[in-house]
């Protein structure tokens, strides 16, 4: 699996439960699969309803690894830079 964000992997779920990624998070309405701890802590907070989201200095700059792809377990691509 990958971040979204910053394109690391990990190779099991496991992995990714014991290192505290983020399963889903939302950049305004549009959700994204998995965020790892780093860009977790540094582009995402928790909103009013509990859900992770992009932080509003960052929202609609940033282009996404799981952008344009079916959730189809597909392999993602690389991310722009958000700046």
């Amino acid at each position: 699996m990958k971040c979204a964000i910053c394109g690391i992997r990990v190779e099991t779920i496991d992995e990714a439960v014991e290192g505290g990624w983020t399963s889903y998070f939302y950049d305004g309405d549009k959700e994204h699969e998995f965020a790892c701890p780093g860009c977790s802590q540094a582009i995402l907070q928790v909103d009013d309803d509990g859900e992770m989201e992009v932080k509003e200095e960052f929202r609609g700059k940033m282009k996404y690894l799981d952008d344009g792809l079916e959730k189809s377990g597909e392999d993602n691509l690389l991310m722009a830079s958000p700046c």
